[in-house]
């Protein structure tokens, strides 16, 4: 009796034993049945240099980056002469006028048109890459559709990534499908002085709103 209740309690630990592993088993084979990320990776230098609009870009670029340059020269010019007229006539000015001419020009030389150039070149950059954001946007549609039509759950930039499977990398198809849709873009134009009058109406708006939240307070 004693030794088939011992064989009965074995047995019971054997089924036991094959129930947990068979568990153990049905986890390990869901988990590796699950299905691992898809990862695609684009580079959006490449799209944006490469494609057909982007390719317009340095072109456009270039002509504002001239146009610009010829506002400055102008500038430095206007402002040799006015200096030039200045030590000519400063001995028939009064002390007060030659003081105060002395100093709005010396502002300008330090200051004025090493700031107008600042801008200037800041402006530039901002309407390159607002060109290459345009591009990246018309792109948007085509991404999301190369995403889903191959079951991607992950899109990278290549910068970001160290190493990829040419596989992985969708780049020149998106190009290829960009380029029926968008031939060109435009690098927006702009002067020094509409720059510098944006800036005066901007400056003046933040003034009212602290005057007016001054006042509220």
């Amino acid at each position: 009796m004693k030794r088939k209740l011992m064989a009965i309690t074995g047995a019971v630990a054997l089924v036991a034993a094959g129930v947990g592993g068979l568990a153990a088993f049905t986890a390990a084979e869901a988990q590796n049945q699950a299905k691992a990320p898809v990862i695609l990776v684009i580079n959006t230098e490449m799209v944006i240099a490469q494609s057909k609009a982007g390719k317009t870009i340095p072109d456009q670029a270039e002509a504002v980056r001239v146009s610009v340059a010829k506002e400055l020269e102008s500038e430095a010019a206007k402002l040799k002469k006015d200096i030039e007229n200045f030590q000519k006539n400063a001995s028939l000015m009064s002390d007060e006028v030659r003081q105060k001419t002395e100093q709005e020009l010396a502002v300008r030389q330090q200051y004025g048109l090493p700031q107008r150039a600042q801008i200037a070149e800041q402006a530039f950059r901002i309407a390159v890459q607002n060109a290459g954001s345009t591009i990246m946007a018309e792109s948007r549609p085509i991404l999301e559709k190369i995403v889903k039509d191959r079951g991607a759950t992950v899109l990278l930039d290549r910068s970001a990534v160290m190493y990829a499977a040419v596989e992985t990398d969708i780049t020149q198809e998106v190009i290829s499908q960009l380029d029926k849709k968008l031939q060109k873009v435009e690098v927006q134009k702009f002067s020094l002085n509409e720059i510098e009058q944006q800036l005066r109406e901007a400056q003046e708006k933040a003034q009212q709103a602290a005057q007016d939240k001054d006042g509220k307070n």
